[in-house]
This record gives C-alpha cells, structure tokens and sequence, in this order.
C-alpha cells in the first residue's frame, strides 16, 4: 500500500530529473509516479484496464495538439525560450487546453509543445499530467493493438457495443471519453491506435528569479495598461481572486439590462434552460433568478455586436480589462467602487446605506483570475509590494471538499500549505461577516483546509491523515496566498515548519471556497466535471459577500 512518503519520493524524482540541461523522458518518470498510487489514477497500476478518469483529466488539461508531440519545452519568459534556441516562440500557432489556463504555443515541424509556466506548480501539475496522459494512451494503445491486430477490424468495431465491451469501459466512460477526445474524436483514436507516445520534457529555467521576472512582465503590463486612467502605484485597493465573470455580473448589470432579450431567445433557442426559469419562477428550483440569468447569458454575450455593447459598457463605468500576456497566464480586472453607484443595473442583493461616501471613495477593486498553485504567492506578492495600500485581501476558489456536497460553501479559520509545512492562523471575516443564504445548500463556517501541491499528488494515505485531523478542504491557492500575507505582516520571509499566527494581519483578509469536487467519498474524478447550474449559487454567493464585504467597510470609514 501506497505511503505519503511515496508522494514525496515522485516529486523529488521528477523535480530533481528537470534540473537536466537536456530532455527528460517521460517513461523514465513513471514508476515513481505510479508508484504513488494517485487518487486521480487509481487504475494507474493495472496493465488491463484503462483508467478513462485518469485520461480524461488528462485530455481536458492539454491541448489536442498533444497526440502529434514529441517533445515539450517549458519557460517563463519569451527571452528565457530565446536563450535555449526557441527565438520566435511566440510567433508559434496558439493553442489551449478546455480545463486549464496556460499560455502554449505548438510547432507542428518541430512536433514541439512550449508551456510558459507562472510557478512551481505548473511543473508540478504539467509533470503529472503528461506521466498520466502517456501512461494511459500507451496503456490504450497496447490493448487495442492485442484485440484488433488489424486495423480494419478496430475500425469496424469502433462505434459497436462490442468495443465497449472488449476494452472492460461502461457507457457513459465510453461516452465521457468521446465528449475529452473532442470532435474529431475517430481521428484521435486512430492515431491512439497507430503509435504509442514517447514524448520528452525539457524545463529551460525554474529558479526562484525566474518565476519573479515573469511575475514583474506581468505587473508591468498592468501599470502599462492602466496609465491612461490612472498612476497604479499610487492607488488605494482590494485585492480579490475569484473569476472574470461573476464580480464583472454584479457591478456592471449588463445581464440584467437585457433580461427580456435573453429570455427570449432562451424561449426560442434553448427551451431546456427556459424551462429551468420556469421552475425558478414557480419556486420549483431553489436558485435566485439573477444568477440563472447570469449563467444563460453565456451564448447572448458571445455575439460580437453585444461583446463591443458590453465593452462600452464597461468602459462607461470605468472597468479596466487587462488580459493576461507571455508573462504570466492571469487575468486582471480593475473596478473603481465609487462607480458602482453609476451602474443603473448593478444587482440588487447589493446594498449601500452610504451612497455619499461610496461616492467620496478613491479605492479600486482589483480582481485577478484565479491562479495555479503557487502562482497565487507570486501575484499577491508582486500587488503588496507595488501599490500604495492594500486594504483587504479575498480569495474565492473551488475546492474538493471531504464533508459537503457540491454547492456547498465552507470557510476556513486555519490552513496548512504543503509549500512550506506551515499551518496558518488567522481572522477570516466570512466567519462572521455572511449577509447571504444559500438555499441551495450549506454554508460551513470555522473549517480547516490544506493547500496541496498538485491534484494528481495525493493518495489515500495523505487524505486520511488530512481527514484524521480535520481538514476536510482540499485546495491548491490558498497555503500561497497566505505565503505572501505573512510577508506583509511580519519582518521577515515566510519561515518553514511552524504555526503562523496572522490576526494581526495589516488588513482585511477572507477566503471562501465552493465545493466543486467530493472525490474522496463517491470516487469521482477530482475536476473532472462541470459545476453547470448547480455552482453557480456558491460562486455568486461569495462574490456577493466579498462585495458587500468592501462597501461595508467603505462605510464605516
């Protein structure tokens, strides 16, 4: 049976194999990898049974471009690529994963992927994913060359029941797996059946500096971007990670402007969904009606005419949009809260008692899109250390979860960070400040959560110590984040292997989660799915409360 220390002995085989001047196989990588006996790849070990779970997690996070790969580079910076004889890297064909954020670039003549990475977990989480990636599409293709020697035969039996059943998967495996493989799904698994994969990894740089230059390009940009409204250095803020979409909602109402029209083609266009909202309105579902809207607007803003509306819409209420460069893959949203007032439509769960002094008010919100993994340290370090004042600080992010359900909602008092072994005390004002009601589910207060290296470096062992000791919340952000609030607070780096007391933090601090995952207790794919309808009361839930929160707090000043 697998140990906690098996995890550690395959990121210290793999981290320490990347600091090769040279290409790394990824066969080389395996064993330890296997050895681990991951949660994410618990058929990992079993030569006659594919793990669909494992291989679907894999496609969703990789580009489709990785079928025709043999070797992967991985940088920071355009100049760090340059260094190491890819001078052009950016003038290479764009290409990008359906379930995660990376900036990639595919050369089909050099067969070569390049990943710019924003932190150690990118490496982390790239390393595993392609050990599981190649593991099963070798797995795959070794039984379908055993029961179809012939290429004729596996290409008449592809689309039977008998296929299914050969290769022991169940229907809605099989089904799931088509749905990853994507449209062009009999062309995938005809190159699956022609030719294994040896693919070969290459890390060009992964210090510490290199990561924090990529994270200056990044701020850069920003103050570049910025500059025509506003001296970004010089500005008061709040400091939010969350998403693009929900807290944009919210202020701006732009969806809630053009209601009739959305309910109109939904009528017309997308029956099911109106009959969700007819079940909303008749109180059948138990989800507030703006957040459905916010949700159905999805094919309504793809237009391009109503995306050049909303974005002189935006632009009227002074959002900034600073999207995410070759530095460092996140995006940037920047919402002046005296403007709130101007927005006609904003939505009206928010309240404001003091518009005078909502109106007096100079701070901005400054929303970035949830980073990766140790990515999130970067991102807060870089904001604390080049602004005027911070004034709170609020982290929203999925988490798998080992105590709810999804839908849920949970806040933490204390977190421990794999980083740094460090367990973190602090004030999170969600654990007295929640002006909001999930009817859809939970709201659990005063938890415990862990911040993980990576979603495929857990085992069984390691979630039943965690489970052991309470920390029912499983997450990969929120141990970084406070990495870089212990630096605000004390005079000193972030120590290693202690207790941390932050309620003397120097400013506001929150952190809500939404279950996104139950993996552990229904052995489902961590992340495997989409929250569709059933996350979206949690996600605006916590952006309504981290609003109000800031409006609160304005005030009272």
């Amino acid at each position: 049976m697998s140990t906690i220390a098996d995890i550690e002995l395959n990121v210290r085989s793999y981290r320490s194999a990347l600091k090769s001047t040279l290409q790394v196989s990824i066969n080389s990588l395996q064993n330890a990898h296997l050895k681990m006996d991951s949660i994410l790849h618990p058929y990992g070990n079993n030569p006659r049974q594919i793990d669909t779970s494992a291989l679907i997690y894999s496609l969703l996070r990789l580009p489709r471009d990785i079928d025709r790969t043999q070797n992967i580079v991985i940088g920071q910076t355009p100049e760090v690529f340059a260094q190491f004889g890819f001078p052009k890297i950016t003038s290479w064909p764009t290409v990008s994963a359906r379930a995660r954020r990376r900036i990639t670039h595919f050369n089909l003549r050099l067969k070569t992927l390049a990943f710019f990475a924003s932190s150690i977990s990118d490496i982390d989480d790239l390393t595993n994913t392609l050990i599981a990636f190649q593991s099963e599409w070798n797995k795959f293709h070794s039984l379908l060359k055993y029961y179809y020697p012939h290429r004729s035969h596996f290409k008449k039996e592809l689309n039977s029941d008998k296929f299914v059943k050969i290769l022991n998967l169940t229907s809605s495996d099989w089904e799931a797996l088509k749905v990853a493989l994507g449209l062009r799904w009999h062309l995938r698994l005809s190159r699956l059946y022609r030719h294994p994969l040896n693919l070969r990894l290459q890390l060009l740089a992964g210090s510490w500096i290199d990561y924090t230059k990529a994270t200056q390009r990044w701020w850069k940009n920003i103050a570049k971007t910025v500059s025509p409204a506003f001296h970004i250095s010089r500005q008061r803020l709040y400091f939010v990670s969350s998403n693009t979409h929900s807290l944009l909602n919210l202020y701006s109402g732009f969806v809630l402007k053009h209601q009739k029209t959305i309910l109109a083609d939904l009528k017309i266009n997308h029956p099911d969904l109106y009959l969700t909202y007819q079940k909303i309105q008749a109180k059948e579902l138990f989800l507030h009606p703006n957040d459905f809207l916010y949700y159905a607007a999805r094919n309504f803003l793809s237009s391009p005419k109503i995306k050049k509306e909303f974005a002189d819409f935006q632009q009227k209420l002074g959002i900034i949009t600073v999207p995410a460069n070759h530095y460092f893959d996140t995006n940037v949203q920047i919402f002046p809260l005296k403007n709130l007032l101007s927005s006609r439509y904003r939505d009206p769960r928010l309240k404001i008692t003091h518009p005078a002094k909502i109106k007096a008010s100079e701070v901005l919100i400054f929303n970035i899109d949830y980073p990766l993994g140790f990515a999130a340290y970067h991102a807060l370090s870089q904001t604390l250390q080049n602004v005027r004042e911070v004034k709170g600080v609020y982290i929203l992010g999925k988490a798998a979860v080992l105590n709810s359900e999804l839908g849920d909602l949970e806040i933490p008092r204390a977190v421990f960070d794999e980083h740094t072994q460090n367990t973190y005390m602090f004030k999170n004002c969600f654990n007295t400040f929640f002006p909001f009601q999930n009817s859809q589910g939970s709201i659990l207060t005063n938890q415990k959560s862990v911040s993980v290296l990576g979603t495929f470096l857990e085992n069984q062992a390691l979630i039943n110590t965690y489970s052991k000791n309470n920390f029912t919340i499983v997450e990969m952000e929120t141990g970084p984040y406070l990495n870089a609030v212990t630096e605000s607070t004390y005079d000193q780096q972030t120590p290693r292997n202690t207790i941390i007391d932050l309620n003397s933090a120097p400013f506001d601090l929150g952190i809500i989660n939404y279950t996104s995952d139950t993996p552990y207790s229904k052995a489902k794919n961590l992340a495997a799915g989409s929250l569709e309808l059933r996350g979206l009361e949690p996600v605006y839930l916590g952006s309504l409360a981290i609003l109000q929160r800031i409006i609160n707090l304005e005030e009272s000043i």
